[in-house]
C-alpha cells in the first residue's frame, strides 16, 4: 500500500475542492461524474471523484457516492497528474502517448484541464 504522504495528487484535489465555488458556472456545463485513478509506480494509490452533476459540485476521495456511474474514468501516475495540472503536459499528447488512460467520455478531460490549471496555480506545488 502506497503511503498517501508520497502522493502530490491529494493536495491538488483539496485545492480543487476549495476552488469549486469560483467555477460553478463553468463546471455546471460539464454535468458529469469523472473518476481519477492515481497510480504510484504502476499501482493504484488512490481514487478521487469529481461530481459535476450535483449542485454544488463535489470533489472527494473514493468512488462515486450512491453507486453512481462515472461518465469518464481517467487513470495516470501521480507525477503525470501533477505535470498536467501544472500545464507542463498537454492532456491530448499525454493521452496519445499512453501516459493518461481514459474510459468513457474522453472529451470531458479537455474541459477539466482548465480547472486543473487553476488548482495548480493556487496549490503552488
Amino acid at each position: 500500500q502506497v503511503a498517501m504522504t508520497e502522493l502530490l495528487a491529494p493536495v491538488l484535489f483539496d485545492t480543487m475542492r476549495e476552488e469549486l465555488p469560483e467555477h460553478q458556472d463553468q463546471l455546471k456545463k460539464i454535468n458529469a461524474i469523472v473518476v481519477y485513478e492515481i497510480l504510484k509506480d504502476g499501482k493504484l494509490a488512490g481514487k478521487w471523484t469529481m461530481d459535476f452533476k450535483k449542485s454544488p459540485n463535489e470533489v472527494y476521495e473514493g468512488e462515486p457516492k450512491n453507486g453512481a456511474k462515472p461518465n469518464c474514468t481517467v487513470t495516470m501516475e501521480d507525477e503525470t497528474f501533477v505535470a498536467l495540472s501544472a500545464g507542463e503536459l498537454d492532456p491530448v499528447k499525454a493521452f496519445m502517448s499512453g501516459k493518461v488512460k481514459a474510459k468513457g467520455n474522453i472529451m470531458l478531460m479537455q474541459k477539466l484541464s482548465n480547472v486543473l490549471k487553476n488548482a495548480n496555480a493556487k496549490a503552488k506545488l
